[in-house]
């Protein structure tokens, strides 16, 4: 027998395979694991070419899988003005004035998005104003996450954005109270004012640097597999392009975005694209919600002073024209394809359309096979657990609350947002659910997430439905083999067994021993990618 390429030992290797076993040892030979068991007897098959690395007791779990990462956009977030750090709208200030203080008067100043207002003192967004004064001479854009954001004066007039503009259909222009006077603040659609007057993407070469960056930043979270949720032909070329220059460090699910059918057909037409262990094209990636701001539910919204006025608002449906009849029927272009359908769903009455649509598409095409998901889930009717589960459906599930758990309660009301992503009723239901954080709208820190998902509790202090965490165990699960499953490739990753492609993270503590507060601490010392060691931190020389 071939000696292996390399061993791992003394170690606490958590296979997460279906017993859980932990080992402390594995081999790799040719990009796979090739047998896992004890120390003494795997450096026993060490041959004179074999790397031995000494674990030196870490434990050590399967790669990591994120299974809902816009990873395209957390390139593009890099050179931006990170807001992360602020605590009052005077360090917004400060930041964006920094920024204008070195860029050429009359070009942009874009925030990254990945922040929450909730963190800063007075618990807002920055005004037209307030980023007028920071940066006069500069159009300014600042968005929170992908359905909210702020603008200056120059931004606004660029974007045709006035006291006489019309609400777009599917957002919201908020104005000064008496006045028509916008402050600043665009909900949802109306975000897109100002991302369609942006500067355009940089050129390919730079794209693709950018793009090689940021995969290489979640390898050092220990992240060695990813499913981009909505891409356009463009950026799916891109990682064609990073792929063939031999950079690919994170096996990326791609997903074409729709809205409508049109889109369907776009997405479902793509047929040339090749799919090997790095690279796969899935499907098509649905919006038919907005976000915290934007969830479509059957109950009125509370109330936010300046923010939300209307005492009936319920959110915003962001089906196609042709309402449910044009949804079915993308569905069922996509289902014919034989690919895979996600679709963004936040509020209960947003869940309980995707649900109903899938199934109708699914009396033309069965789509059990096609591992369908719902994104999100964060307010899901208990009648809609049976549906989900009776129809082959899955859910991907993220850690939105940890940042924007905040608005939750102040726009939904501290019961819905309680009950926000309940991950322990999912799991209790029966359904199949995977991890992940919607970065860059979120933190990428996997351990962030898992620490949520174990305590609920927020960057802001709160704790958030303590009722519908889970286990450490759990978590790891979402994390890998779930996401493996979800994504059809469990076969051959998301747990350490022989034969299965070596994707491994080792960590700086055990997260299923250690205190539910003390997970977020963790980080990857070492993280290998098809046995190729893509992230080494100097703790593991």
């Amino acid at each position: 027998m071939t000696a292996a390429h390399i061993i791992l030992h003394n170690g606490r290797i958590v296979t997460v395979d279906d017993t859980f076993s932990i080992a402390e040892a594995v081999s790799i030979r040719d990009g796979r694991f090739d047998r896992v068991g004890t120390s003494a007897e795997l450096l026993a098959t060490a041959g004179p070419g074999t790397e031995v690395i000494d674990l030196g007791g870490r434990t050590a779990v399967p790669g990591l899988f994120d299974s809902h990462l816009h990873l395209y956009m957390t390139a593009l977030e890099a050179p931006r003005v990170p807001l992360i750090d602020c605590r009052s709208i005077a360090d917004v200030q400060a930041a964006i004035a920094e920024r204008a203080g070195i860029t050429p008067k009359g070009e942009w100043i874009i925030a990254r998005m990945g922040w929450h207002e909730s963190l800063l003192r007075e618990n807002r967004l920055p005004t037209r104003d307030e980023l007028d004064a920071a940066a006069p001479d500069h159009p300014v854009f600042v968005p929170r996450g992908g359905h909210v954001g702020s603008g200056n004066s120059r931004a606004l007039q660029l974007a045709g954005v006035s006291d006489d503009t019309v609400d777009p259909s599917g957002g919201l222009i908020v104005r000064e109270v008496g006045s028509r006077r916008p402050t600043g603040l665009l909900l949802e659609s109306a975000v897109y004012m100002i991302r369609k007057v942006l500067p355009p993407p940089p050129p390919p070469a730079q794209e693709q640097a950018l793009l090689k960056d940021a995969m290489q930043l979640l390898n050092s979270y220990g992240i060695v597999a990813t499913m981009d949720p909505g891409l356009n032909k463009h950026q799916i070329a891109l990682y064609e392009r990073l792929r063939a220059a031999g950079e690919v460090t994170v096996r990326t699910d791609l997903m074409y975005r729709g809205y409508n059918l049109e889109d369907a057909r776009v997405g479902a037409a793509i047929t040339d694209f090749t799919d090997d262990d790095l690279l796969r094209y899935v499907g098509v990636k649905f919006m038919l919600d907005g976000g915290v701001e934007g969830a479509l539910h059957y109950d009125p919204y509370r109330i936010v002073p300046g923010e939300q006025n209307n005492p009936e608002y319920r959110g915003l449906s962001l089906l196609p024209a042709g309402g449910e009849a044009e949804f079915i029927e993308a569905l069922k272009v996509v289902a014919r394809a034989g690919l895979q359908v996600q679709t963004h769903g936040v509020g209960d009455h947003c869940i309980d359309t995707i649900v109903r649509c899938y199934l109708a598409a699914a009396e033309d095409t069965p789509i059990r096979d096609l591992r369908w998901t719902v994104m999100h889930l964060h307010n899901p009717r208990e009648e809609v657990f049976a549906k989900i589960r009776e129809g082959g459906i899955l859910v991907t599930a993220q850690d939105q609350s940890v940042l924007l758990g905040a608005n939750k309660v102040k726009w939904w009301g501290r019961p819905r947002a309680e009950w926000s992503t309940p991950l322990r009723r999912m799991i209790d239901e029966g359904l199949l659910v995977g991890g992940g954080t919607d970065a860059p709208i979120l933190p990428i820190d996997p351990f962030i997430c898992m620490w949520w998902m174990v305590t609920r509790k927020t960057l802001q202090g709160d704790c958030l439905g303590p009722d519908q965490a889970i286990t450490p165990r759990e978590a790891l699960e979402l994390y890998t083999i779930n996401n493996a499953r979800i994504m059809g490739v469990a076969d051959r990753r998301g747990s350490v067994e022989p034969g299965k492609l070596a994707d491994l993270a080792v960590l700086s503590q055990d997260i299923l021993s250690v205190a539910p507060d003390a997970i977020r601490d963790t980080r990857a010392l070492m993280t290998l990618l098809g046995g190729k060691i893509v992230h080494r931190d100097p703790a593991m020389a």
